[in-house]
């Protein structure tokens, strides 16, 4: 839900890439975005659910979005690479990348947590972001208000017992983001921000909390005023890196 007067096209013609925006708030996102003029290139495994969201987008708002399917499972340099030269060809730039893709697979204790597990949620989380990271900054040059917009969570910071990967991934995400935020502010007018959108209503949070009542957490659409000002030119001058929901922005 878009509280902020925000104007119909303040996207417009900006090209933003949101992995994970099959479902969701990667999904949310999408089409939020879109309605403000955004051309959304859609990242994700689940090309069925990509086409439905393209049409619905292409008809109500008449962008130009595009579909990228990508199992960041099986990301590696060279796969990234062609992710970056797709986009050169049918875009030129880019002008922000939101990393939303994430995957909790299971709840275990340390000792119980199986390599192979371990392993995908390490590399879908955390290890995408970086590689993509990587490829997509060079697009960024040439836009006149550039974003990387990363995904953290609570379980990053406070690594209770129980989260395994995920929590691990996530504490990652906030080195890798404070740490690329770093190096590029005095070589780059990209602004790097690690977005934590606290409890919100998703398939992940379901299967991390299957004895919640879901009407009581909050939807994706409460987010978006968060992505609208990370996006904005108001954040342009801001110091805040770590963006928390119900924090002040």
């Amino acid at each position: 839900m878009i509280s902020k007067n925000y104007k119909n096209n303040f996207l417009k013609n900006k090209n933003i890439l949101v992995t994970g925006a099959s479902k969701g708030i990667g999904k949310c996102v999408t089409e939020n975005l879109s309605m403000l003029g955004a051309n959304i290139i859609m990242l994700s495994r689940n090309e069925i659910e990509l086409d439905k969201i393209y049409d619905s987008v292409k008809e109500k708002y008449k962008t130009k979005p595009f579909i990228i399917n990508c199992d960041l499972e099986d990301l590696d340099e060279n796969r990234a690479k062609e992710v970056a030269d797709i986009i050169f060809e049918n875009y030129k730039n880019l002008d922000a990348v939101i990393f939303n893709a994430a995957v909790l697979e299971k709840m275990s204790d340390l000792v119980s947590y199986d390599l192979k597990t371990w392993d995908k949620v390490i590399k879908i989380n955390l290890t995408s972001s970086f590689i993509l990271s990587k490829y997509l900054i060079s697009l960024m040059e040439s836009s006149s208000n550039p974003r990387i917009i990363f995904t953290s969570s609570s379980a990053g910071k406070l690594s209770q017992a129980f989260w395994g990967a995920y929590a691990i991934s996530k504490a990652g995400i906030n080195s890798l983001a404070s740490i690329l935020s770093d190096e590029l502010e005095s070589v780059s007018n990209i602004k790097v921000f690690n977005f934590d959108p606290k409890a919100t209503k998703t398939n992940m949070r379901g299967l991390a909390y299957p004895a919640e009542d879901p009407s009581l957490i909050k939807d994706p659409s409460d987010l978006i005023d968060y992505y609208l000002w990370m996006l904005s030119d108001e954040s342009t001058s801001t110091k805040k890196r770590f963006i928390e929901f119900g924090k002040k922005i």
